[in-house]
């Protein structure tokens, strides 16, 4: 009689020999799977366990750990599953060649799941539903090959023949241009096949010379893009090891590709700056554009006061001073340190200079062209929600810091407790909740020139809050989680200023905003804010409103906080002048006193 168990013991028996051989080669991890395996035909297997101990040993002797790191496991997780991945697309090929297309499509769904953003599955994927004549599906799967790998020439014309069966002819010309210009210079039949399919959709769509010229430059741009970030990313590996014997290099750059040296160096310098560090790699390059260096000795005047002119600046190595010169002297307002930007205000505002900066060292400086900018911020409104994201926080660090200097000009005596007290007293009258009509609202924000979406998302989230004559809003050094628009009545902001007094900084009026800071950098308030000449209703936006405003589509989001931006450097400049006012009454005197 046959016994039963002998094909499994077979089986186990080639197996276990089969592991012999990984573990003699040195390939543990393989062996011990193995091993498992055939525990699982044969649990009591004695012989097995015993094999598994002594490869397990083996295997920690030579990792020289007990356990591996989440790295290691996590590392070779991946690498098994691109390897079945390939098993699964080797075999999704070999079903395709067949004809059998649904078990193809079984095996590359597999292949995905296992390794999704491996272009050749979509890629096979693709052939197999436009041979069933699921344009839709083949286009959207050949879209996604040619995302993950944008050097597949053969995809983008495969995506280009799909569109075009799916009637869509725009996104058809394109994808057909991204495959002419992955042409090889020789291929002189390609070049004739695809110049006649890029005419016939370009007459199909009416189209003329500039709007061809407009598609072959957005295409031409992302390719090299992708390129230059491959270049950038080899060299960074390399910087940091990389490979023990490898020469990488990127010799044959694609075609019609300008000269990118300059701008992969210029892009590593910038990704190092802290305040774009939330930059995508795309967003870096594309700024790079925009940009060029420049180096200042000591005492090189960048920009002057009252310059007509509103680039942006970038400090990476040296010292800057930003200061004002008057009748009375010349007074600094400030430094610049590494990694921190300058110029802002008049960026934003487009007003002339209110300050000189000077070299007050030996200084390396990128100076970002204002008109270049704005360019790519209108190609990109994702790339102007970074950049004013950035020059918001940058403008507050200033502004308070600004604030700061205006208690340096005075005595440092602390201030009486009486004086304390008179302080929290005035700070009755309370607030009182009203209504406010939507269509109020509405034409207030809408002579503050925001966007219909702005207008409808303040009007619905902003709650109303009502003052009485001198009540106070909020004090330096209050937690702040709000910041306010004037509705009806006046806003005075104020800083005490020890030995002095209280200083007027700011007299707001309908429509004006305040208290932006604290949503900002989430820093204690700076200033005082108390309702002056009478009753005062304003519109309250928390936190929570504002960062709703930010989630809405990047056009938005960018109207928004070029306002705010707007907003904080006209405060700046108000604050500056107040500073050097208050230098000026102090009878602080500057060594080159003009005339």
């Amino acid at each position: 009689m046959t016994n039963p168990q002998s094909p499994s013991s077979e089986e186990v028996r080639e197996l276990t020999d089969l592991a012999q051989r990984f573990n003699t080669s040195g390939r543990y991890e393989e062996a011990a799977d193995i091993l498992l395996l055939a525990l699982r035909l044969d649990p009591k297997n004695l012989s097995v366990k015993l094999a598994l101990a002594e490869v397990r040993k083996l295997q920690q002797q030579h990792t020289g750990t007990s356990s591996r790191s989440l790295r290691d496991v996590l590392r070779e997780g991946f690498r098994r599953n691109a390897i079945d991945a390939a098993h699964f697309l080797g075999l999704a090929h070999l079903y395709a060649e067949k004809g059998e297309n649904a078990r193809a499509i079984e095996c590359i769904e597999v292949a995905k799941a296992k390794d999704l953003a491996n272009p050749a599955n979509h890629k096979l994927h693709g052939r197999l539903l436009f041979r069933r004549r699921d344009f839709d599906g083949a286009a959207e799967e050949f879209g996604r090959a040619l995302r993950y790998n944008p050097f597949d020439r053969e995809t983008a014309e495969s995506l280009g023949r799909a569109e075009y069966e799916r009637k869509q002819f725009e996104p058809a010309l394109s994808a057909t241009v991204h495959a002419f210009l992955l042409l090889n210079d020789g291929d002189e039949e390609g070049v004739r096949r695809l110049r006649r399919r890029i005419q016939t959709l370009k007459q199909i769509l009416g189209w003329g010379n500039r709007e061809l010229a407009r598609v072959f430059k957005e295409r031409q741009e992302m390719v090299h893009t992708a390129f230059d970030r491959l270049e950038w990313h080899r060299e960074r590996f390399l910087e940091q090891g990389g490979l023990p014997g490898t020469t990488l290099s990127f010799t044959t750059p694609p075609p019609m590709r300008r000269d990118a040296g300059g701008q992969l160096e210029l892009a590593s310098r910038l990704r190092r700056i802290k305040p774009l560090a939330h930059f995508s790699d795309e967003q870096i390059f594309r700024v790079t554009q925009a940009v060029r260096e420049e180096v200042h000795d000591v005492g090189s005047l960048i920009f002057s006061h009252r310059a007509q002119e509103r680039d942006l600046y970038m400090l990476e190595r040296g010292e800057i001073t930003v200061q004002r010169t008057t009748s009375y002297g010349t007074f600094a307002l400030g430094m610049v340190e590494p990694g921190d930007f300058f110029g802002e205000a008049s960026f934003i505002t487009g007003q002339e200079r209110s300050t000189d900066a000077l070299a007050a060292a030996p200084s390396l400086i990128f100076r970002i062209d204002a008109a270049a900018l704005d360019n790519l911020m209108e190609g990109s409104a994702e790339l102007g929600v970074q950049v004013y994201w950035t020059l918001w926080h940058s403008l507050a660090r200033k502004l308070r810091a600004t604030n700061e200097q205006l208690k340096s000009f005075f005595s440092e005596e602390s201030m009486p407790e009486s004086f304390l007290r008179l302080r929290k007293q005035t700070a009755g009258g309370g607030s009182a909740n009203v209504r406010v009509a939507e269509s109020d609202k509405i034409r207030l924000f809408r002579e503050q020139g925001l966007s219909r979406r702005e207008l409808m998302t303040l009007a619905t989230f902003s709650r109303e809050k009502r003052f009485n004559a001198g009540a106070s809003l909020f004090q330096e050094g209050d937690e702040g989680n709000e910041m306010y628009i004037i509705l009806e009545g006046r806003v005075m902001i104020s800083k005490f200023i020890p030995g002095a007094g209280e200083e007027a900084l700011a007299i707001l009026e309908r429509g004006d905003f305040f208290g932006e800071m604290s949503l900002i950098d989430g820093e204690p308030r700076s200033a005082d804010a108390r309702a002056h000449g009478g009753p005062l209703t304003v519109l309250a936006l928390d936190q929570g409103t504002v960062r709703e405003v930010l989630a809405m589509d990047p056009h938005a989001a960018l109207e928004f906080l070029q306002l705010l931006c707007r907003l904080i450097a006209n405060r700046l400049r108000e604050i500056d002048e107040k500073v050097i006012g208050w230098r000026i009454m102090s009878g602080e005197r500057n060594e080159s006193v003009s005339a």
